[in-house]
């Protein structure tokens, strides 16, 4: 504990020596003066509050997974049931970077909150959807909201405590994912069959609501009089006058401070390039001029926006104080590189397995979806448990990359193992290939960005921005293999089950969707040994493998990242 309470003084005292404001209150609360156990409680229920935050995110995109049918059924539209998931999906991964910059300029508090009531705003639009666009669009809001809540909690919960200690707090963060994942079906299925599916998003607002008054009343790491500079940025904002900021210091800002021509870049380029990996094999033929162009011209821009944050940036700045949202300087360390390429690939192998191990037991087994999500307990509990076990251990021995060489293996092995899963499978291979996949995640998320972290210079005069730019650049990848996996496995096991109903005696249309196949499947369902589950069951052991090939690449990726340790 005493590793938590120095990481707090340590903060206010380098927040002291840049500040000189009311120095009374912050050195009352340095030098000790608060009670020790008032401190720890403040401390505990910031980072709560940041649990909490990161905890509805979660549950948001996994609740949602288990009502599509019934939201497509209800507004009699399964055309674009793939956007109630990919519409939250993509945002909330290409924001992320510019989360982290915003932070920097609003500071953490009115950030964290702008991002709970756009999550919040967005989860009401949906919940009282009267069309499938309308709801598409709170799914848009949400997913740009809780982008900024997974990184910038992230990003505070590292700053909130010491170096030593982090490992065990980004644990700790990362476990409501897990947690997430067993409510959410759950409460989905039970939302859906005794309730409405409106409720799946309803939920979110009390638990939001809990988390920005969580929040505000104890984050405090500076130890201001909270009630004092809350007056103080009400009469800011009230004063506030547009007709004082001249039109060349707006252009400099967008340009150079939020470096938004990189992020148009980046994002339109990642944008077009998902959307032809989702439109490929299933609205538009892989060869039809759409998908190629999108192909194309979204690598293109995505190469164009590394170019010119890495090179053009630099020439062409106003100011020394501008960075880009992606720096040379850091990207191009290569243990930074690839611990964040050993957790993008972890993290698309994962997510691949969850996605169809649920559809395993949904399309090949006949289960329901909340039976289905129950079957994932397995996974979510190893994830959770060595989440905080990798913590306990690079906090006690400041060992980072043993943890991330085993975390990576057992990746290798896990996802070799699921691909035992098949509907022969009794109840014990059930269970036991779905440990491994979740120790792994479980190991490598907190090692590959504590990896990144002791590689920065403490005393460099950038320390703070360079934490929020190697986090920002964590949180970005992680949101990136959640989207590219799901993507990526659906166009696998949809071209290798299209392929396989060319030969099958089946009645069904060789193009029809995904989701006329699942509708099939659960009308006509017989059995887990005919030949349609057959013909699942080898498509989704494709995607296995595909998870098997990431898993493989984080693990060579691993091998390469530097061996320092955390000061002791």
């Amino acid at each position: 504990m005493s590793d938590i309470e120095s990481g707090i003084h340590s903060n206010h005292e380098k927040k002291i020596s840049n500040d000189s404001g009311d120095r009374s209150v912050k050195q009352d609360t340095c030098t000790g003066r608060e009670e020790p156990n008032r401190i720890k409680i403040k401390l505990f229920l910031s980072l709560f509050s940041l649990g909490l935050s990161m905890f509805v995110t979660a549950l948001d995109v996994l609740i949602v997974g288990t009502i599509i049918d019934t939201v497509c059924q209800s507004f009699g539209d399964y055309t674009k049931s793939g956007w109630i998931v990919t519409g939250y999906s993509l945002p909330n991964a290409l924001f992320s970077l510019l989360w982290g910059r915003l932070s920097a300029t609003l500071g953490p508090r009115l950030s964290v909150v702008s991002c709970i009531l756009l999550f919040e705003t967005g989860s009401l639009i949906s919940a009282l959807a009267n069309s499938m666009d309308m709801l598409i669009a709170g799914r848009v809001v949400a997913g740009v909201g809780g982008s900024g809540l997974q990184t910038l909690s992230l990003v505070l919960g590292c700053q909130l405590v010491s170096e030593k200690s982090r490992p065990l707090v980004m644990s700790l963060l990362n476990c409501t994912f897990a947690v997430a994942s067993i409510a959410g079906p759950f409460l989905g299925g039970v939302f859906t069959t005794h309730v409405t599916w409106r409720w799946c998003f309803y939920i979110n607002l009390p638990i939001g609501g809990a988390a920005i008054a969580i929040f505000l009343f104890f984050y405090n790491p500076e130890g201001v009089n909270l009630q004092k500079k809350g007056c103080e940025t009400l009469k800011k904002v009230v004063s506030f006058r547009f007709g004082k900021i001249s039109p060349r210091y707006v252009l400099q800002q967008l340009l150079f401070g939020f470096d938004v021509v990189s992020f148009a870049f980046f994002t339109t380029g990642w944008l077009l390039f998902l959307l032809a990996l989702t439109f490929g094999g299933q609205s538009h033929p892989w060869k039809s001029g759409i998908v190629i162009s999108f192909i194309i011209v979204g690598v293109l821009l995505i190469i164009l926006s590394l170019a010119y944050d890495f090179k053009m940036f630099e020439i062409i700045k106003t100011r020394d104080s501008f960075r880009p949202l992606l720096s040379w300087r850091l990207m191009s360390q290569t243990t930074i590189l690839l611990a964040n390429l050993t957790g993008f690939f972890s993290t698309i192998a994962y997510n691949v397995q969850m996605i169809y191990s649920v559809q395993f037991f949904q399309l090949v087994c006949g289960s329901s979806a909340w039976k289905a999500g129950l079957h994932l307990i397995p996974i979510l509990i190893s994830t959770v448990v060595f989440s905080i076990a990798s913590g306990v251990l690079i906090k006690k021995t400041g060992q980072i990359k043993p943890l991330l060489l085993f975390g990576s293996a057992m990746g290798v092995v896990g996802s070799g193992l699921m691909i035992l899963l098949n509907n022969t499978s009794n109840k014990h291979t059930q269970i036991g290939v779905l440990i491994l996949p979740g120790v792994a995640l479980g190991f490598v998320l907190p090692a590959a960005l504590i990896a990144c972290h002791v590689q920065l210079n403490k005393n460099s005069s950038t320390y703070g921005a360079d934490i929020l730019e190697t986090t920002s650049v964590n949180a970005l990848l992680k949101s990136l293999g959640t989207t590219v996996g799901s993507i990526l496995s659906t166009m696998v096991f949809s071209i290798s089950l299209h392929q396989k109903m060319r030969h099958s005696e089946l009645m069904l249309n060789e193009h029809a969707t995904l989701d006329d196949i699942a509708s099939y499947r659960k009308d006509h369902f017989d059995g887990s040994r005919s030949e349609m589950g057959y013909m699942l069951n080898d498509s989704i052991k494709n995607a296995f493998w595909m998870a098997l090939g990431s898993s493989a690449i984080a693990f060579i990726c691993s091998l390469f990242v530097s061996r320092r340790k955390i000061a002791m």
